[in-house]
């Protein structure tokens, strides 16, 4: 009795060290980015359009995955979960967030998870949101 006492305290000991780190899979992202193009399809065709960099979206992500924007609010209809190159993240904030003001103006289109292609040097990542009558891509570079 006394040995299963102590294998549950050190999973429970070791849960709680896990809250505390942040995924290695996040990490290559945490930083802030701005949009630079978006996938459009022309003629049945697929195209990459670059947007300009003066006044670009930008967000932040931070290392357990939450979302903000350059304010540091998190971001109107936000993921649950990241998929970056096949591992999935549940977001699961470490701090409480503020609320967003701006997001009662907005009527979501959910994406709950997003698809994220993170380049092997890290300065990209192509985003990907899938709904039933379609896909669209956005690319982001760091900032």
């Amino acid at each position: 009795m006394m040995y299963i006492k102590y294998v549950l305290m050190v999973l429970l000991m070791v849960g709680c060290a896990k809250g505390d780190v942040s995924p290695e899979v996040v990490k290559p992202l945490v930083g802030t980015w701005r949009v630079a193009a978006y996938e459009q399809t022309v003629n049945d065709k697929k195209e990459w359009v670059e947007l300009p960099v003066e006044n670009a979206y930008k967000l932040q992500f931070r290392e357990d995955g939450v979302v903000l924007d350059v304010a540091g609010l998190p971001i109107c209809c936000g993921p649950s979960a990241l998929r970056i190159n096949g591992t999935l993240l549940q977001i699961r904030p470490a701090t409480a967030l503020p609320e967003n003001p701006t997001c009662q103006l907005v009527n979501c289109a959910v994406c709950e998870v997003w698809d994220i292609e993170l380049s092997k040097d890290g300065q990209e990542f192509v985003f990907e949101c899938q709904f039933s009558s379609g896909s669209y891509k956005t690319r982001y570079v760091r900032v």
